[in-house]
């Protein structure tokens, strides 16, 4: 027999027995792993809405998490928030436990969804919004479409618009776009979760919320709605954001990180950019904090649920937000 189609042959059946122990885990994952929340009806179609705290209080936070992220990675925010206000972090559509959405996932339309749901599931404004990530960009989109609702923002290492055109090396996302689409791809084949790949994006969450992020992140179902929605970022979200109303006055909280694995000049000038969407912000850089242990990790996480109270106390007086 040839030595190159013995070769095939174990790879073929290594592949095999490798996608079947992915299928296996998935479904075990499934039943271990519940929503915790709520499913809300937007039409035909579900969205996952985990909501905590007094629904007599008011403003209600919306917490809206990354690209491929969910509602579980907001955790430690969400149970400190829980104590003061009524919070809800949710699942866009196709992630989490939501049901599937219609492509393309753009800023606008995820927003629009997110408004649905809020009023099928009776959660009334007014609203402070925080996004982690490319959840910056929704809330951004949420706030312009219903300016009368939004009391207030945090942008919690938020993705800038023109942040992939300033980074020549993403090619105008397109290979942020591929990565994802690679990560899928290892997902398929239970390699993420064979070789814990995915915990640098969820290390310090606490138990329950860490194992839900990896059980869901071993997946290609993030990943791949990660892929689509960076190209759908460059097609479309990113003239959505930029053709957004000012802020004009509104609260205005940004936070950032000191560590960046590449292009932090870049990452820390678009920052500064943000903080000028209104003349009532307030921008704290977290010393230490990555992009994603700025949610994970909880000494970080305190600093964004303080940032949030902030923001609640500045909508409650009307006083402005200070700089540092």
């Amino acid at each position: 027999m040839n030595i190159l189609t013995v070769i095939l042959g174990a790879v073929i059946g290594l592949l095999a027995l490798a996608f079947v122990y992915q299928a296996i885990a998935t479904q075990r994952d499934k039943s271990r792993f519940q929503a915790p929340g709520q499913l809300i009806d937007i039409g035909g179609r579900r969205l996952h809405l985990n909501v905590m705290g007094d629904a007599t209080a008011s403003p209600t936070v919306i917490l809206e998490a990354g690209m491929a992220s969910i509602s579980s990675n907001w955790a430690w925010v969400q149970r400190e928030l829980a104590q003061h206000t009524r919070v809800v972090a949710y699942d866009r559509a196709g992630l989490g436990w939501s049901d599937p959405g219609v492509k393309p996932l753009d800023a606008a339309k995820s927003a629009r969804e997110l408004h649905m749901a809020l009023e099928q599931a009776g959660i009334d404004g007014p609203y402070v919004l925080a996004g982690h990530s490319f959840g910056g960009l929704v809330v951004r989109m949420f706030a312009d479409l219903y300016p009368d609702e939004v009391v207030g923002l945090v942008l919690v290492d938020s993705s800038h618009p023109d942040q992939w055109i300033n980074i020549p090396a993403a090619k105008g996302g397109q290979t942020v776009a591929i990565g994802n689409r690679v990560s899928a791809f290892l997902a398929r084949f239970g390699l993420m979760r064979l070789f814990h790949l995915e915990e640098s994006y969820i290390t310090g969450l606490p138990a329950q919320a860490h194992a839900e992020m990896r059980a869901y992140l071993a997946t290609p179902t993030g990943w791949s709605l990660g892929g689509d929605g960076i190209i759908a970022w460059r097609d479309l979200s990113r003239q959505q954001v930029n053709g957004a109303r000012g802020l004009e006055d509104l609260p205005l909280f940004v936070l950032s990180v000191t560590e960046q694995d590449h292009y932090a000049e870049v990452l820390t000038r678009l920052q500064a950019e943000l903080a000028k969407l209104s003349t009532n912000s307030k921008h704290v850089t977290v010393e230490g904090a990555t992009h994603y242990t700025l949610v994970s990790k909880k000494a970080y996480a305190d600093v964004v649920s303080d940032a949030i109270l902030q923001v609640i106390e500045a909508a409650h007086t009307g006083q402005p937000l200070t700089q540092p």
